[in-house]
């Protein structure tokens, strides 16, 4: 049965996604359509629109970013559970557990890399079957001749389903063995094209590329609107989405609504501007460490696939390397850190075993 469905149809491409009004479906939404097209796939009859409008009403959204486990029960009818779930960028994707969930008949939603770029690597996909060593899927993302199997559209003639997954979650009803229950981590990062730039926590800035540029009320060149002069040594904050504003940039006609050091905001033409080297972070900043305590704390993970991040938030920009449950972490951070362990949305600053320092997810990790 094919259920397919595209966050690009026109239909709803252009709708706002999720609890905030700037980022649309068509950006955002390959993680939308993905739940739908499974819960379809079990009985329901919705569409990216449709399970917008439920999970907004549902609360389930952490502003553009669905939350992923909140799906299946508002679809009980169906009988479709979250059974399992794991990370694997930085290590082969199992695919024993693939195979075994659609021999009893799940669903798995996977995240994938989606181009060659190390750099961009997040959208996901639906597996529903097996051919071969490759996976039958359906993309939410229409794009006239594309493969329609896992390694077809994404191996780039080298890579295989092992490497191109970085994230899986099943879905059926009840046959698979689900994973132990635990507190979830906060939903991971999705998107298509402008969110794999995680919209929520990296923001576009740009610079002058003349000596004296118009900063204006509006997006039209007239002298009533002029609000200052720009010089190439200043740093404009983009404050559109990410891909949106990165598009424009150079294209003559376009406009960019931007705000500068000093706060003053206005629009200036995108085609005399140029994206300053890297990216400006809005994510909370890492705390300060403290010398470390005579006798320190020691964590272990409780789950297989641990996220070490540079920063204490869920982010793709963030993601250092996974850790295994056989490493022993060190607490760096001053306090009662011990009080963090088994906490939600507590974070723990480690010292891995090769010296690596970052953040854990507290509510993963249990004293040694």
């Amino acid at each position: 049965m094919d259920t397919s469905l595209y966050q690009n149809d026109p239909r709803w491409k252009n709708q706002k996604i999720g609890l905030q009004n700037k980022i649309t479906i068509e950006q955002v939404g390959c993680m939308l359509t993905c739940f739908a097209m499974t819960v379809n796939h079990f009985g329901a009859n919705e569409t990216p629109a449709s399970l917008n409008a439920r999970m907004k009403a549902a609360n389930g959204f952490n502003g553009a970013w669905i939350k992923g486990a909140q799906v299946p029960p508002q679809f009980p009818q169906t009988g479709v559970e979250r059974q399992y779930h794991v990370e694997c960028n930085g290590q082969p994707a199992p695919l024993d557990l693939i195979d075994q969930g659609l021999a009893e008949g799940s669903l798995v939603m996977v995240r994938v890399d989606w181009t060659p770029d190390a750099n961009i690597d997040s959208h996901w996909v639906v597996i529903h079957g097996k051919r071969g060593d490759d996976y039958d899927i359906w993309d939410p993302w229409q794009k006239s001749g594309a493969p329609d199997t896992l390694q077809g559209r994404y191996g780039y003639g080298r890579k295989k389903p092992a490497e191109i997954i970085l994230e899986a979650i099943w879905h059926g009803r009840g046959k698979f063995p689900k994973e132990q229950s635990k507190p979830a981590e906060p939903p991971p990062l999705q998107s298509k094209r402008d969110a794999v730039e995680a919209v929520q926590n990296r923001v576009l800035s740009v610079q002058p590329t003349v000596a004296q540029l118009t900063l204006r009320r509006q997006p039209v060149i007239t002298q009533s609107n002029v609000i200052k002069s720009l010089t190439p040594g200043d740093v404009l904050v983009v404050q559109e989405a990410y891909q949106a504003g990165k598009a424009k940039i150079g294209q003559q006609g376009q406009w960019l609504e931007v705000q500068d050091s000093r706060g003053a905001q206005g629009y200036v033409a995108a085609w005399l501007v140029k994206q300053v080297a890297g990216d400006t972070a809005v994510s909370p900043p890492p705390a300060a460490v403290s010398p470390p305590p005579t006798t320190q704390l020691q964590v272990k993970p409780t789950t297989s696939s641990l996220s070490f991040r540079s920063q204490p938030v869920v982010a793709t920009n963030t993601y250092i390397r996974t850790i295994s449950a056989s490493e022993t972490l060190t607490v760096i951070e001053s306090g009662d850190a011990a009080a963090k362990i088994g906490q939600k949305d507590q974070w723990l600053q480690v010292k891995a075993g090769d010296g690596t320092t970052g953040y854990v997810a507290a509510w993963y990790v249990t004293k040694v």
